[in-house]
C-alpha cells in the first residue's frame, strides 16, 4: 500500500486537475533539419520520441551557420510528463506547451525553443522513476546537442518538478552512482559557462516529505538516487541530493527557482525540515505564486511572463 502512495497521489491529481486539454496552435515536433542533425550525430538517443504523441519540439528549417539572434531555451519536464503534450495522455500532461506558446508570442521562433520527453509518459509508473544514469545521460546529451546544433555559446534552461533536480545534475556534471545502471558513471565537466539562466520550478531539492510515508523501497524515494529527505541530524538526504549541493559548480550564471504556495504534489507548504524544498542553494531569484488556483502544474503553465521578465533583466533573451 505504501509503495503505491505516490502513484495514487499523481493519478488522483490528474482527475483533480480540471484545466482543459492543451489547445495550442503551434506545430509540435522537431524540424526536419534538426531531426536530420540528430539522426546524424545523436541517433542512438532517439530524442524525437516517435513512440510518444507530442514528445518533442524545436529546430530550424535550415542548419544554422552562425549563432542565433536569440539565446535558445531548453525545457526539461517533470516526472511522467510529456515535453509538449497536447492532452492526449491526460489534461495535466501538457509539459511546456503553455510556456512555448507564450515565448512564441514574444517573438521567439521554433529554432529558439527545444524540448524532448525523457521517460515513458506514464503516470502509473511515476514511482519507478528516479535520478537514473540513463535519464541524466539522455538529458545531458540533449543539452549538448542543442548547443552544437544552434552554435550558440549559451542556452537558458527551464525545468519543472523532477526535471529540476535532473537538470541541475546535467549542468553540474561529474561523478554519479546508479547500481541499476553501470554503477559509477561520469557526466563530464560542468556546463555552467554555457548556461545563462537556469530556472527550476517546483523542484524537490531538499527531498519530498511524502517519501516518509511512501518508504525508501520506492525508487522515486530511494536513499541513493531518490527524493528521500533524510532525518537530520541522524540521516541525511538521498546521496544524489546531498551531492548536488556539495558540488560547487553552479547551475548557471543566474539561478531562479519557482514555488506555488498551493502545490498539491509537493504538499506540506513546500517545506522539508522547515526549509523550502523548491529553493536551490545560492539561488539568485525566486518566483512565487500565492493563488489557490495555481498549484504544481499551474506554476509550470503560468510562469512564462515572470520568466521572460527575468530573462530580459539579465540580458538573456538576445545574444
Amino acid at each position: 500500500m505504501q509503495y503505491k502512495l505516490l502513484s495514487l497521489l499523481l493519478i488522483s491529481t490528474i482527475v483533480w486537475y480540471t484545466n482543459q486539454p492543451s489547445k495550442q496552435r503551434f506545430q509540435r515536433g522537431f524540424s526536419n533539419d534538426f531531426k536530420a542533425f540528430l539522426d546524424q550525430k545523436y541517433k542512438l538517443w532517439g530524442f524525437h520520441r516517435p513512440d510518444i504523441i507530442s514528445g518533442c519540439y524545436g529546430g530550424a528549417e535550415t542548419r544554422p551557420t552562425q549563432k542565433p539572434s536569440k539565446i535558445p531555451i531548453i525545457f526539461i519536464h517533470g516526472n511522467s510528463d510529456v515535453a509538449v503534450g497536447d492532452g492526449s495522455y491526460g489534461n495535466y500532461m501538457t509539459g511546456f506547451s503553455s510556456q512555448i506558446e507564450y515565448f512564441l508570442n514574444q517573438g521567439y521562433e521554433k529554432q529558439d525553443l527545444y524540448a524532448t520527453t525523457w521517460g515513458d509518459a506514464d503516470p502509473a509508473t511515476a514511482n519507478l522513476n528516479y535520478h537514473s544514469e540513463n535519464y541524466l545521460k539522455y538529458n545531458r546529451a540533449f543539452v549538448e546537442a542543442v548547443l552544437e546544433y544552434t552554435q550558440s555559446p549559451y542556452v537558458n534552461i527551464i525545468s519543472h518538478s523532477m526535471g529540476v533536480t535532473l537538470a541541475r545534475k546535467v549542468v553540474k556534471g561529474g561523478i554519479g552512482h546508479d547500481e541499476l545502471g553501470s554503477g559509477r558513471y561520469d557526466l563530464g565537466d560542468p556546463l555552467t559557462s554555457n548556461i545563462k539562466v537556469f530556472v527550476g520550478l517546483a523542484g524537490g531539492n531538499l527531498g519530498l516529505s511524502s517519501c516518509y510515508t511512501a518508504g525508501t523501497s520506492l525508487p522515486s524515494c530511494g536513499l541513493t538516487n531518490g527524493f528521500y529527505p533524510g532525518q537530520p541530524p541522524y540521516i541525511g538526504r538521498s546521496t544524489f541530493l546531498e551531492e548536488l549541493d556539495s558540488n560547487s559548480a553552479k547551475e548557471a550564471k543566474y539561478v531562479v527557482t519557482g514555488r506555488a504556495n498551493y502545490d498539491e504534489i509537493i504538499g506540506g507548504n513546500n517545506l522539508v525540515w522547515g526549509k523550502y524544498t523548491t529553493r536551490i542553494k545560492n539561488e539568485n531569484d525566486e518566483i512565487v505564486f500565492n493563488s489557490p488556483t495555481i498549484g504544481h502544474f499551474g506554476l509550470r503553465d503560468e510562469a512564462g511572463p515572470e520568466i521572460y521578465s527575468i530573462l530580459k533583466k539579465q540580458g538573456a533573451i538576445n545574444q
